[in-house]
């Protein structure tokens, strides 16, 4: 199982947080870490007790072996076990917190497939913790589909925010002064009317025109 790519992933996010309660949505860019974006999932908040996924890698579907953006989260996880997953989503929204989730499948075989997933608070332009950066690893074995997960165990962290949260308008990078305009002579308009200097400075007319034939 990849879990040092789950180790930089979280690593990665939190420097984006540089000590407040989650980063932006915004902030993420997806190439430092590709080595996880076929297993990365990101959910939003549409509702207190509505959330559905938004963005989904490869890996998530083929395990479900359909689409599954606009699906509840809760579609992944054994029926006996979707209570207790919702209220790990919700924690990681409310706390803000990191929720680490120790998971188990079945395989095409009869088996059992182990497997790891992590949460992350994000928040959105308006600065509200409404979205969820996910990821889930496997050990390398296919899993049956559609998966249904169950959990077998929990690790949650609450974040303790060092610094304010800042507004996006404050952040370095999405703010600019606003810059002057001095208008030279050259760019200066000139008047046609009583202009002796009209007639040199006017373009000249084209040598076009138009003939319409019968």
């Amino acid at each position: 199982m990849n879990t040092d790519a789950l180790t930089r992933l979280r690593a990665y996010w939190d420097s984006l947080r540089n000590g407040r309660s989650a980063p932006y949505r915004a902030e993420l860019d997806p190439r430092k870490f590709e080595d996880v974006l076929e297993h990365m999932f990101i959910l939003e908040q549409l509702g207190p007790s509505q959330i559905r996924v938004r963005l989904a890698g490869m890996a998530l579907c083929e395990m479900m072996g359909m689409e599954v953006r606009g699906m509840p989260p809760e579609a992944f996880i054994a029926a006996d076990h979707r209570d207790g997953f919702s209220e790990h989503l919700m924690a990681v929204l409310t706390g803000p917190a990191v929720m680490e989730l120790d998971l188990i499948a079945g395989d095409a075989a009869g088996g059992s497939v182990p497997a790891q997933m992590l949460l992350l608070p994000l928040r959105s332009d308006f600065g509200e913790v409404t979205r969820i950066l996910g990821c889930v690893v496997t050990d390398g074995v296919e899993v049956r589909a559609p998966v249904n997960f169950s959990v077998l165990g929990h690790r949650k962290t609450v974040i303790q925010p060092s610094v304010p949260d800042v507004g996006m308008s404050e952040m370095p990078g999405f703010s600019e002064g606003t810059a002057g305009y001095t208008p030279s002579a050259q760019s200066a308009l000139k008047a046609v009317v009583n202009n002796p200097d009209a007639a040199a400075s006017a373009p000249r007319r084209g040598h076009l025109r138009v003939v319409s034939g019968e």
